[in-house]
Formats: structure tokens, C-alpha cells, sequence
């Protein structure tokens, strides 16, 4: 009787979203938690700190909404464009 194949499975993938709640504060959460990581006056501002946080995850997924609560962008550790940590950096 042959042994199954061994899976690698990696590290599950961290969400985080970037979105303005309804007093115009933008967020960044964590999928699966109902508080907010942070908050910040600009989106600007929210997008960089997600994706500096994101980018301390193996595996990542950052999505950006506008102010109107519409998609505009999403990111992600599969991307070979997107910078990403050293395998061995201290976070």
C-alpha cells in the first residue's frame, strides 16, 4: 500500500482592509476581527500602514476601498511586483 502524498500547505493568508467608516476615520482591519488595527485622518496614510503590516505576513491580502465604500485596489504576497520581506527579517 503506497503512502499518500505529503501536502505543504503554507501559512494561511492574513486579509487586512483599508476603509473609511461612516465618521470619515479610515481603518485598517483584520478579517475576522470586529475592532479596528488602526485608524488614520487620510487613506493614504491607512494603505501604507496595511501594507507595512501585511508585508510581516508570509502570506498577505490587503484590499482598499474609497470613501464611497467601492473597490480601488488589492494586493497581495502572490504578486512578484510587490515588495516583500526578507525570508529571515526581524519584525
Amino acid at each position: 500500500m503506497m503512502a499518500a502524498p505529503a501536502t505543504q500547505a503554507g501559512p494561511p493568508v492574513v486579509n487586512f482592509t483599508v476603509r473609511a467608516d461612516v465618521t470619515g476615520c479610515w481603518c485598517v482591519c483584520e478579517q475576522g476581527f470586529d475592532k479596528a488595527l488602526a485608524e488614520f485622518a487620510d487613506g493614504t496614510t491607512a494603505e501604507q500602514y496595511a501594507m507595512r503590516l501585511a508585508e510581516s505576513k508570509p502570506n498577505w491580502k490587503v484590499d482598499v476601498y474609497d470613501a464611497a465604500g467601492e473597490l480601488v485596489g488589492t494586493y497581495n504576497s502572490e504578486d512578484d511586483s510587490m515588495p516583500r520581506p526578507a525570508p529571515d527579517a526581524q519584525t
